[in-house]
């Protein structure tokens, strides 16, 4: 579907004008579905290796979850530890390091908050939904540009040898006799195909993948000064979500905006990619965050927004994300739904996609499709 038909509002993200060489190749030996920050840290790390991927994505480069996302930088996964996935934010400071990629990536640390009073924990100065809010625990992690974070992989993954192809959808995938892709006019046959197409999935593998697909919201706020920002209580420009319901996140911008997140609105792919948040469902989400927003601090009352959008998320239903084969071919490798979770942990699943490709390294058995 062409992205001038998505309706899911302006994201504050602006990115520079990439313009990747469209070429003809020949058939990748990797063919990647998604050029989201799983799909690029894939390509990335099989370029580094020496293997040829070319990333296929069905419309623009960050007009999908991964540059619509608030950029906020989590270790681990929703459903808690799990194998080979402990380390995702040092993971991911390292790889922006080593190609000095400039993405405002920041680790100061996340607060998980809680409704309540917290006993002893300190308090922030918020009343949501009629409860006080504290802070539990401050974890790793921090916040990131995620279209610069994005398009500083690409990047990297093409002067590494990768290609990326825009305006690239998927027709159909399919497993056997050999693994193919077919697009509207041609189909490959690479070696492997690794589907990294996030909330798309549904529609991709109908009846394969169990997770449900929606648009999230969010909104900044308009530029606030300093002592606004301390009597509001993110003053420390420390980013922070809920441990517990009602959901809300939120991080500041280096501008002095405050991006607040909330809300759900779920639906087949082809309904989400008809949403618009002018209308509907995604209009009330975001007409009830923002006011959700105004009753959290007096001085939030008449605050104006500067942008209000949504974006594509997928859950599974225990929260663990997808990351396996195809139930019937080893050559398809399958990864996403990572539950508000994606920024450092989809680009640590494609080193781990890379490796098994590469060296056979077996993928961790929490991920598997048939579970």
């Amino acid at each position: 579907m062409d992205t001038a038909q998505r309706q899911w509002g302006q994201t504050p993200w602006r990115g520079e004008d990439a313009v990747y060489p469209q070429e003809i190749a020949p058939a990748p030996e990797v063919a990647i579905v998604g050029a989201g920050l799983t799909g690029a840290s894939t390509a990335y790390h099989l370029a580094r290796r020496g293997i040829m991927a070319t990333v296929f994505e069905a419309a623009r480069v960050g007009d999908g979850a991964s540059g619509r996302t608030g950029g906020l930088v989590l270790e681990g996964t929703a459903a808690g530890p799990l194998k080979d996935v402990s380390t995702c934010v040092s993971d991911l400071q390292t790889l922006v390091r080593a190609e000095a990629i400039d993405c405002d990536l920041r680790l100061p640390g996340c607060w998980e908050i809680e409704h309540g009073d917290g006993a002893a924990n300190p308090i922030l100065p918020w009343n949501d939904s009629g409860q006080p809010v504290n802070i539990a625990r401050t974890v790793s992690g921090g916040v990131v540009h995620p279209v610069r974070l994005l398009q500083g992989i690409l990047g990297a993954a093409a002067r590494h040898g990768a290609q990326i192809r825009e305006n690239a959808p998927v027709k159909r995938i399919l497993a056997k006799p050999r693994p193919a892709l077919e697009f509207a006019a041609h189909t490959i046959y690479p070696e492997y195909i690794v589907l990294a197409a996030n909330a798309w999935l549904p529609g991709l593998l109908r009846n394969i993948v169990k997770i449900h697909s929606s648009l999230t919201f969010a909104c900044a706020t308009e530029s606030l000064d300093r002592a606004v920002l301390d009597d509001i209580g993110l003053g420390a420009g420390i980013p922070f979500y809920t441990a517990d319901l009602p959901y809300l996140w939120g991080r500041t911008l280096e501008d002095g905006r405050v991006i607040f997140g909330a809300g759900l609105v779920f639906g087949s792919p082809a309904q989400l990619e008809t949403s618009t948040v002018n209308a509907g469902g995604s209009r009330a989400a975001i007409a009830k965050l923002q006011q959700r927003i105004r009753q959290l601090h007096p001085k939030l009352n008449n605050v104006r927004f500067s942008a209000s959008w949504g974006g594509p998320i997928a859950f599974t239903p225990d929260a663990v994300p997808l990351l396996g084969h195809h139930p019937s071919s080893a050559k398809i490798i399958v990864a996403g739904a990572y539950s508000g979770h994606g920024v450092a942990l989809s680009v640590r699943v494609g080193q781990i996609i890379a490796q098994t490709i590469a060296d056979g390294i077996p993928l961790p058995d929490w991920g598997s499709l048939d579970r």
